[in-house]
């Protein structure tokens, strides 16, 4: 069902394109048969049952031309570094896998941190839910940065700036906890604007030179979740992309970049656009 829904996905994008491959298909492929016939006409088909499997040939050619491919790879320009753009589970990658959170770097799962973000699921999910020793590798990693005291309802009280990145590590993954959100004190609600995802992004180049040592990073579509950007899927990846190969060219951060899509994204996200952007 997959393969059929990514065919439909691609002529609903691009109908007019779909029907040139029909044509330019049929058109290769009667010249062929011309070419052939010339030479030997008593081969020559005619009639219905030739013609009409000649239809769905390439009907079936333009079919594979439509299908909505679900990774791409290209490297960046004058940097010997290789990024690939796939739909997946961003846990199951190897490397340093890349977190947003918010400023204060919160634990506590319900009001401060949603369960259903990619910072409450590592709580959740390498943690146990229990914050005491997440808490204390990020104050453990995070000893010499600059911070202030907020006072708050809910949560941590020492707030960091946005950009701040953690480094953690657990029995099988290693993590880059980057402050991407801005929270309201008061509600305990976190969000981000376009200044912030860059910033963000920038702050999480900077610790990846000096954390990775050579190991991939892994980094997920940023901005489209609870934090509320409000920018379509689509325009997050532009931006992604463009912040991460700005860093790269201005100072390596990383052999390889891997950015994971969150598999609900692949109707809004055409990978086409950007691997014809970038490759």
């Amino acid at each position: 069902m997959e393969i059929f829904h990514s065919i439909y996905l691609g002529i609903k994008r691009r109908p007019l394109r779909f029907l040139a491959w029909i044509f330019f298909s049929y058109s290769a492929l009667w010249t062929i048969i011309e070419s052939v016939s010339s030479f030997f006409p008593e081969a020559t088909p005619k009639g219905p049952k030739y013609y009409l499997p000649l239809l769905i040939l390439c009907l079936i050619l333009a079919c594979i031309r439509a299908y909505q491919r679900k990774i791409i790879e290209f490297e960046v320009k004058h940097a010997n570094t290789k990024i690939r753009v796939f739909f997946g589970d961003i846990f199951k990658n190897n490397g340093y896998i890349a977190i947003p959170v918010n400023e204060f770097f919160d634990s506590e799962i319900g009001l401060p941190v949603s369960p259903r973000s990619l910072h409450g699921m590592v709580i959740q999910g390498f943690f146990g839910g229990h914050s005491a020793s997440f808490d204390e590798l990020i104050s453990a990693d995070l000893v010499e940065t600059p911070s202030q005291i907020i006072q708050r309802s809910f949560g941590k009280t020492k707030q960091y700036k946005v950009g701040t990145t953690a480094h953690i590590k657990t029995n099988t993954h290693n993590f880059l906890l980057f402050a991407l959100c801005v929270t309201d004190i008061t509600t305990c609600k976190a969000s981000a604007n376009l200044q912030d995802l860059v910033c963000a992004i920038q702050g999480l180049c900077k610790k990846s030179r000096v954390n990775l040592g050579g190991e991939k990073l892994v980094v997920p579509l940023a901005g489209s979740g609870l934090s509320g950007i409000g920018l379509p899927a689509q325009h997050l990846l532009h931006i992604l992309l463009l912040t991460l190969i700005d860093e790269t060219k201005r100072n390596q951060f990383a052999l390889e970049i891997d950015i994971v899509l969150n598999p609900s994204r692949f109707d809004e996200i055409d990978l086409s656009i950007i691997e014809n952007i970038w490759r």
